[in-house]
């Protein structure tokens, strides 16, 4: 039976070309495995989705977006200049651990659909998907090396993503950026899901602090749902609590790692 069969206006492609001008694989993106699921994930939550799709633009006034890009220039200098001593704790780790280079960089897609280089410190082996295209980490993931496990648990790998906020690609908080290919087949598929580069995407996120990492097709749409109730009713209270909320994970995070 063709799981889509009541829902023909959702069209879930057999194979899904690569964005302009990049040359990277579509990886898990043109997986038939993944696009099946994706398929039973947007038919079980159709209505929801086209209620998100007939939103009209979000409006942010002036001075709202105004107060949002100081807070995110202020904290990023703050926080740049206060953590550069983990910076350089971090780096001596990773260099030790294992061969490469300590930052890693990767085109996501940003406000109103720019592609951006987000920066990390580097959590996985070198050319980690050079033979399989964009795939999501998955736990117990062979690709990521020791140090980087700490790093993603901890959420230190983030905090070069700093200077992404202070350059203006990202915001401390928004929609968390995707890679072109999973945002070229999710806008295809996924009614509603431009919605989300209405905004600069963010380092954290109520989508993020909710749902934590995709895991699976269904990830996509339950962080769309937050997403969207972030863009459309968020404010500048709502980032303080945010923030404040990762701050505290954050450190949870290095009290419980192993």
């Amino acid at each position: 039976m063709h799981i889509i069969s009541e829902h023909p206006q959702i069209m879930i492609p057999t194979v899904v070309p690569t964005h302009s001008g990049s040359q990277e694989q579509t990886g898990q993106a043109g997986d038939p495995g993944f696009l099946h699921e994706l398929a039973i994930a947007v038919s079980a939550e159709i209505d929801s989705l086209q209620s998100i799709s007939k939103l009209p633009v979000a409006m942010n006034p002036f001075v709202q977006r105004l107060v949002k890009r100081t807070l995110d220039v202020v904290m990023s200098v703050i926080g740049l200049v206060l953590l550069s001593p983990v910076f350089l704790v971090v780096a001596f780790w990773i260099k030790r651990d294992s061969a490469g280079p300590v930052f890693y960089s990767q085109e996501r897609v940003g406000k109103d659909h720019v592609t951006f280089r987000m920066i990390k410190f580097r959590t996985m082996v070198v050319d980690a998907e050079k033979n399989t295209g964009p795939v999501w980490a998955r736990e117990g993931d062979p690709r990521i090396t020791r140090v980087g496990r700490f790093l993603r648990h901890s959420k230190l790998d983030e905090l070069p993503q700093l200077i992404n906020v202070l350059r203006g690609d990202m915001s401390l908080v928004g929609p968390r950026p995707e890679r072109p290919a999973f945002v070229l087949l999710f806008t295809r598929t996924i009614p509603g899901y431009r919605l989300r580069h209405q905004i600069r995407p963010g380092i954290t996120g109520l989508a993020q602090l909710e749902n934590g990492y995709d895991k699976d097709a269904r990830d996509v749409i339950r962080k769309l749902q937050y997403d969207t109730e972030y863009i459309y009713e968020g404010n500048i209270l709502t980032d303080l609590i945010l923030i404040f909320r990762t701050l505290g994970r954050a450190v949870k995070g290095l009290k419980t790692v192993d």
